[in-house]
């Protein structure tokens, strides 16, 4: 009677556990309609539930074998191959119709099925499904760390770590039919714990939402809207707080914005902020920091860099930008840049005060008649010739 009992309570938590996380699935879904992911997931662990509730049904003997074997079977592989297809989706944001063949697995078990009967022997059955549960869990955990790369979110190992149990317990399943006595671990034992992963990769599946949703945030925060580029916000947040002393400050704006607007319209302008962002990101190198500091003027960081080097560089920017080209409404638009070079000393005490030298270099390139590059130096090499000019005067 205990152990009746027992096993009562079992395939209820069993149960349960597939509802709960669909359950959960699908709120997350609601909250986040462009994870599609989270649907699919739903499906999966639903038609678990559902071959959970008739193989539960089969063994107290409140369904016919030929009822409940068959169809518990593929229901179970087709719910595992619909949890495949929503990690996909979920983890790497793939919409690739091949994954959908993956639901070629169950159908070919209940084609095998019908033809041999295989599903009628117990240990046969349960071993050709957790066989396939192995796989398919096994598959997404290493499709959730793949995907980390793009994506670093704390959540991926968690939940990459909870499929990898799940799909070695299916393993010890198998193996302990096969060959029992091999593995240290009953059948009984791993299905307890496979409910308790069913949670834990429910639960991790949401929280990998929640941080990915936390990140776009935080990601809107620190982007300009309109380029892509970062924004002030964020470019004074990766400048360093302290030993800045052979870093370089570039301080740019783009000539005769004002005019480019008024000649062909905001939406040319927008197209021009755009290209020239694209330009300068693509030749950035790893450590530099590049943001658009509002309207048409960006801040390039350049760490470790000499005064030399750092003129090199915004030369080979203006120059790249005189040659750029934006094509709208059928016009070609010329755009120029003038660029302000402030390389710091080690004895400044804010960076405002190196801004202050890069705005005043930019000042300069503007009055020296635009599309130019000056440095923070040349105005400190012009003072003591203007002071001496003046006494001559």
């Amino acid at each position: 009677m205990t152990a009746q009992l027992d096993l009562a309570t079992v395939l209820l938590l069993h149960k349960s556990s597939f509802l709960i996380g669909a359950f959960c699935f699908l709120y997350a879904r609601w909250q986040s309609p462009r994870d599609e992911g989270l649907g699919i997931l739903a499906s999966g662990f639903l038609f678990l539930a559902l071959a959970s509730t008739l193989a539960g049904y089969g063994e107290q003997k409140l369904l016919p074998p030929t009822l409940w074997r068959l169809s518990s079977f593929t229901l179970g592989i087709g719910g595992y191959a619909l949890f495949w297809i929503g990690v996909r989706r979920l983890s790497g944001g793939r919409r690739r119709l091949a994954d959908w063949l993956a639901l070629l697995v169950p159908l070919a078990g209940a084609l095998v099925g019908l033809a041999t009967d295989f599903h009628v022997v117990n240990v046969v059955r349960a071993s050709v499904f957790n066989a396939a549960a192995f796989l398919f869990l096994a598959a997404s955990a290493v499709a959730v760390i793949a995907d980390r790369s793009k994506e670093p979110l704390p959540a991926r190992a968690m939940l990459a770590a909870a499929m990898a149990v799940g799909a070695g317990l299916c393993l010890a399943v198998v193996i302990g039919l096969l060959k029992p006595g091999i593995v240290p671990i009953t059948t009984t034992y791993a299905f307890f714990l496979s409910i308790i992963c069913h949670f834990a990769i429910a639960l991790f599946a949401l929280v990998l939402v929640k941080e990915r949703a936390e990140a776009e945030l935080r990601r809107s925060a620190d982007t300009d809207a309109l380029t892509g580029v970062g924004n002030r916000r964020w470019f004074l947040a990766q400048l360093p707080q302290a030993s800045w002393q052979g870093d370089c400050l570039l301080v740019m704006d783009l000539d005769h914005f004002k005019r480019i607007n008024d000649r062909y319209g905001h939406h040319t302008g927008d197209q021009v902020l755009v290209a020239f962002a694209d330009l300068v990101r693509k030749n950035l190198r790893r450590g530099d920091s590049f943001a658009r500091l509002g309207g048409e003027e960006f801040g390039l960081y350049l760490p470790l860099t000499s005064e030399t080097q750092a003129f090199a560089i915004a030369e080979t920017l203006r120059r790249a930008v005189e040659e750029l080209r934006v094509v709208s409404n059928g016009q070609s638009v010329a755009v120029g840049i003038s660029i302000g070079l402030a390389t710091a000393s080690g004895a400044e005490r804010s960076w405002e005060e190196l801004f202050n030298r890069a705005d005043a270099a930019l000042y300069a390139a503007k009055r020296g008649g635009r599309n130019r590059v000056a440095s923070d130096a040349e105005l400190a090499d012009s003072k003591p010739l203007a002071a001496s000019l003046h006494r001559a005067g």
